[in-house]
């Protein structure tokens, strides 16, 4: 496809010419094929930061749990879907707290009133009360 070429091209003058990109997507199979770092956010929000490996391979925010659950995987076993309940809010007047806390089935009322920070935990930086709480 003109979809792959222009990424192959993308990487190859990256590894010739040692170039950095932002590369910005919802397509997360391009996404895992051409980055070696993701971010992954909701409503302009950092949920995750990760080597790619790391993050696909098992990620930790409830965020990225769901989003990653969506992505179809040819001959592996497959990972349950996880849905997303409840109305997406509107980027002009943000929740309290965290931002994914009326979605996230995880949440409590630290995360309704306390935006999380973003920690260093086990090679990756994440948002995440459960996680910093180990409830997740």
């Amino acid at each position: 496809s003109i979809q792959a070429q222009i990424i192959n091209l993308l990487i190859d003058a990256q590894n010739k010419r040692g170039l950095t990109y932002l590369f910005v997507a919802h397509d997360l199979s391009v996404v895992e094929h051409i980055s070696d770092k993701v971010m992954v956010m909701y409503l302009g929000t950092i949920c995750e930061l990760a080597d790619t490996k790391t993050l696909f391979s098992d990620p930790r925010h409830p965020y990225t749990r769901a989003l990653f659950s969506a992505i179809p995987k040819l001959g592996k076993p497959s990972v349950k879907h996880i849905p997303l309940e409840g109305e997406v809010p509107t980027p002009i007047n943000l929740p309290t707290g965290c931002v994914f806390h009326g979605r996230c089935r995880h949440a409590n009322e630290r995360c309704k009133n306390e935006v999380p920070a973003l920690i260093e935990k086990d090679g990756r930086k994440i948002a995440c009360h459960g996680v910093e709480e180990g409830r997740i």
